[in-house]
């Protein structure tokens, strides 16, 4: 009888502390999501559409192209999804075809799934042309690898994205733009990104390199103004050499000169919520 006692109590003891452990996990992540200022999301994450791209190149033409992969789009359903704007954070925990191989893409500089960026479908959903269909879900893009021939499905896709809304936006202006040198951007104190350009030595500088660290999504616009308040940048290039981190250069229609100024807007105050999915046997095309 004692022996049968005492393993009864050992019995309970342990799934109290199971239980206990457990308790504290869910406190010590809810404590963690709460500091980043992120809210588990009540989203509902179903599969909208699937895309695969393939190629043989027979000769090498010295022209690159986009390589093989799946692209999977994502539709998702709650207040949560409907009142962000953008998606970042995509995190893959498990990704897997039918046949065990994994579907989880190797690191590349220019789609960083870290990054957050407008839906999928935003411009299609902000469209006013023709009203604004209800049915119309937000979107998602999620990369994956390029399965093999065999596979006929992806047996099991578990993970997590992170969801935002528009936030506040701020403007900055740096002027003194010419002359050569480093010139940081003079945001506020706790921007999620900091800004700086390069101006190179020369009379006819028609480029600056642009340096950024932080939350890049966080930069909604960079542009160079005249005296007059008129845009004449050219746009923005990135490039990357032998997978090494990407560079930006933003262009300007004419030779920097003492009257431009650099105007750049970036976005704070933004509340994030945290979403998993977990999905099983979606259909490869």
């Amino acid at each position: 009888m004692k022996t049968s006692t005492s393993g009864i109590c050992l019995f309970l003891s342990r799934k109290t502390l199971l239980t206990r452990t457990g308790q504290i996990a869910g406190v010590l992540f809810c404590a963690c999501c709460a500091l980043r200022g992120i809210a588990q999301a009540a989203v509902d994450v179903t599969p909208q559409r699937i895309e695969e791209t393939r190629g043989l190149v027979f000769k090498d033409d010295k022209v690159g192209r986009p390589p093989a992969g799946l692209k999977l789009v994502l539709a998702l359903d709650g207040p949560e999804a409907e009142a962000a704007t953008q998606y970042g954070r995509l995190k893959l925990d498990e990704a897997a075809d039918n046949t065990g191989a994994s579907l989880i893409p190797s690191p590349d500089v220019f789609h960083d799934p870290s990054r957050f960026r407008e839906y999928a479908n935003a411009f299609f959903r902000n469209s006013k042309f023709g009203g604004k269909p209800e049915s119309v879900k937000p979107q998602v893009e999620l990369d994956l690898a390029s399965p093999g021939r065999a596979a006929v499905r992806i047996a099991h896709l578990r993970g997590s994205m992170e969801l935002c809304d528009g936030g506040k936006t701020n403007t900055v202006e740096l002027a003194g733009l010419k002359g050569a040198g480093k010139k940081a951007v003079p945001l506020p104190n706790g921007s999620p990104v900091t800004v700086a350009i390069v101006v190179a030595d020369g009379e006819n500088v028609r480029s600056v390199s642009l340096e950024t660290t932080g939350d890049e999504s966080a930069l909604a616009s960079v542009e160079i103004v005249d005296a007059g308040g008129k845009s004449i940048s050219t746009g923005i290039s990135r490039w990357s050499l032998n997978g090494r981190p990407a560079k930006q250069s933003l262009g300007v229609a004419k030779p920097l000169d003492a009257s431009m100024k650099l105007v750049v807007k970036v976005i704070s105050d933004r509340k994030f919520s945290k979403v998993p999915f977990d999905l099983k046997d979606v259909p490869l095309p």
